[in-house]
């Protein structure tokens, strides 16, 4: 039995006349040989004005018979007549009209040279002629035929109604009447690879990387919206806690309640912990509440204020670290005292890295000191800044939102895998492409892996630059790509003014890109035990929470 391409019941085949072909070339014809039904082409031609213009055809069938070669066949069913003298083939219908047809012969013949043409290009480049036995016939299946052979055929390519039981045969004949040799040859293997290939061309659709991160994001986008319902819950509630996960959302919410509070007229501080955060958010405000929403990391906000009151702010060379977690807070304190300038609301996120000390000033900071209006969004998982157990303001019992909705489902699978808890995703969400982790030994092996990388993302996916951050533990200076200035002509800057204008891929430590995120985040010179190191399990599931589709990590190996 022979093997029927396309891969269908044969009485789906539509036309009775096609279908009663179809089953004895499959019933007679060898397990060997192959029988495209329905063939499909179309070509490329240059009409007389020079001007290149498309041709379509169908051919009914192209038998593949290993022992003998390549046999295409035109089916005409129905009652057919043709006129010597006019050379006008017809239908005869129902009514007894005659409907003109073309010339089958003709047909068939053009069918031929057009697949002879597509194999000689795409399996035998550069071939004058094909090594192979080929050639066409017409098959009449209700119908017989006395009288000699029209002209253009001859008795050997006319398969009458009578010749069907008997189709095998008549096809190896007349195969044997076009073969060029003695004898007919059969098809070597390579000739039957190269055929097919020519004739069912492997075709896959691959999905654009930019198109599926684009359907993804759309539907992250709509599940981080639905968070902000939160809002709506807690309503006309002046004072809150919100605990979330890695991806829950936690930044957007809180840029939205300092929105909220800016459409009441209150004139409201958002503070955080990174400075690049806090960059990133002063540009994503509205220019309608840039008059009403001050965006400050805290140091920024300890030396404005200080220097604002006249006092001197001078952070030592030696101890910097206790200045800054100690005594700022303390001037920031002393300056508020001095100033008359007051907040109606005070929002404050990242609240897990914030000291215990430095709770007071945005107490005092606020109109209404402890009765203000204060929101403090926090992940204690996220603490890459505490050595110790952080504390929060009295704003009541937290509200959880424990659900993370920016990341795709598998990148938040390994961000709970790799702190041991549990991060859960809605079942909406994209599941995503598996995060990448290998292990390298040197320096040089992390570049090569990183420009494998963007090759894929930036050159063949489409991304923009401004979509890809690459983190490390480490400063550039002292990173695996710490010479590199560009991979494959992008920049690759620490500049988030300069990425985030699509001018190149973004290069940060991860503490300095905590709070933010981007589409594709490669991860290197990650040590493969956090344990004791200077990038804690803490340092990891942050890095790891930042990608939103596509993540990479790259360990050194012996670190």
């Amino acid at each position: 039995m022979a093997r029927l391409i396309p891969k269908v019941a044969i009485q789906e085949i539509g036309v009775k006349s096609e279908r009663d072909t179809a089953k004895y070339l499959v019933d007679l014809l060898p397990n060997d040989c192959i029988v495209y039904h329905s063939y499909p082409w179309l070509k490329t031609d240059r009409n007389d004005r020079g001007n290149t213009t498309l041709r379509e055809g169908e051919t009914d069938f192209v038998i593949i018979l290993p022992t003998h070669g390549m046999l295409v066949l035109e089916v005409k069913g129905g009652e057919i007549t043709y006129d010597d003298e006019t050379r006008q083939w017809s239908r005869i219908l129902d009514s007894g009209r005659l409907k003109p047809i073309q010339d089958p012969f003709e047909q068939v013949r053009r069918n031929m040279h057009y697949l002879e043409d597509a194999i000689k290009r795409r399996g035998y480049q550069g071939a004058t002629n094909l090594p192979f036995t080929y050639g066409y016939a017409v098959v009449f299946p209700d119908c017989e035929y006395r009288g000699p052979a029209p002209p253009g055929s001859e008795a050997s390519v006319i398969f009458s109604a009578s010749d069907l039981p008997f189709i095998d045969r008549r096809i190896m004949s007349a195969l044997g009447q076009w073969s060029r040799r003695e004898k007919v040859s059969p098809l070597s293997p390579d000739d039957i690879r190269k055929i097919t290939k020519a004739i069912s061309p492997a075709f896959d659709l691959l999905p654009v990387l930019f198109r599926k991160l684009e359907e993804q994001e759309e539907k992250l986008f709509r599940l981080t919206t639905e968070q902000r319902n939160l809002l709506n819950f807690l309503g006309s509630r002046k004072r809150a806690c919100i605990e979330g996960v890695a991806g829950s959302g936690k930044t957007m919410l809180a840029q939205a309640q300092a929105e909220k509070f800016a459409e009441a007229g209150k004139t409201t501080l958002f503070v955080c912990y990174n400075k690049n955060l806090a960059a990133w958010i002063r540009e994503s405000i509205p220019d309608c509440y840039s008059d009403l929403i001050v965006v400050r990391h805290f140091h920024a906000l300890c030396s404005e204020w200080v220097r604002k009151a006249g006092m001197s702010f001078s952070p030592p060379k030696n101890g910097a670290e206790q200045f800054w977690r100690e005594k700022a807070a303390d001037e920031l304190m002393d300056a508020i005292d001095m100033l008359p300038e007051r907040f109606d609301a005070v929002i404050v996120d990242e609240g897990q890295d914030f000291y215990p000390n430095w709770w007071m000033p945005l107490e005092m900071i606020n109109a209404n000191g402890e009765e203000g209006s204060m929101y403090v969004f926090y992940d204690p998982r996220q603490n890459l800044y505490l050595d110790q157990v952080g504390s929060l303001p009295a704003l009541g019992e937290p509200f959880e939102l424990p659900t993370n909705c920016r990341n795709t489902r598998l990148i938040a699978r390994r961000c709970a895998e790799i702190l041991s808890v549990d991060v859960p995703t809605r079942d909406d969400a994209p599941l995503g492409e598996e995060p990448i982790l290998v292990s390298v030994e040197l320096g040089y092996d992390v570049k090569k892996r990183v420009e494998r990388y963007l090759r894929t993302w930036i050159k063949d996916g489409k991304l923009e630059p401004r979509q890809v951050a690459i983190l490390s533990p480490n400063t550039k200076a002292r990173s695996s790509l710490k010479s590199l200035t560009s991979i494959m002509g992008i920049l690759v800057t620490d500049d988030l003014t300069q990425w985030k204008e699509n001018n190149g891929v973004l290069f940060s430590t991860v503490k300095g890109f905590k709070g933010l995120e981007a589409d594709a985040v490669i991860l290197i010179d990650v040590p493969q035990e956090t344990q004791g190191s200077h990038f804690t399990a803490s340092d990891y599931y942050v890095a790891c929470s930042r990608a939103k589709h596509l993540l990479v990590v790259i360990e050194n190996e012996g670190d």
